[in-house]
């Protein structure tokens, strides 16, 4: 396992340790808590694109259209803008 050192200014280190002992975790614990709850929210945020372009692909050939996008393009797309 890797360590890694934040700074923090004291009011949000404040508020970490807070949150950590009132979920009796460490502080360690309680922030590879909150970057697993990100890296979910962003996984979903991937799957709901997935959701999305699929039904807009069986509409467009419900009505006779051919189905023309590059997924990894709009992934991208989509990554950069939630980055932003």
């Amino acid at each position: 396992m890797a360590t890694v050192n934040v700074s923090l200014p004291d009011p949000l280190r404040d508020y970490v340790e807070a949150r950590a002992a009132a979920g009796s975790y460490s502080t360690s614990e309680y922030i590879r808590h909150l970057i697993r709850e990100d890296q979910a929210r962003h996984a979903e945020a991937e799957r709901d694109l997935l959701w999305e372009l699929l039904a807009v692909s069986a509409r467009q050939l419900d009505e006779g259209q051919g189905v023309a996008f590059d997924v990894d393009a709009i992934i991208a797309d989509r990554r950069r803008r939630h980055a932003a």
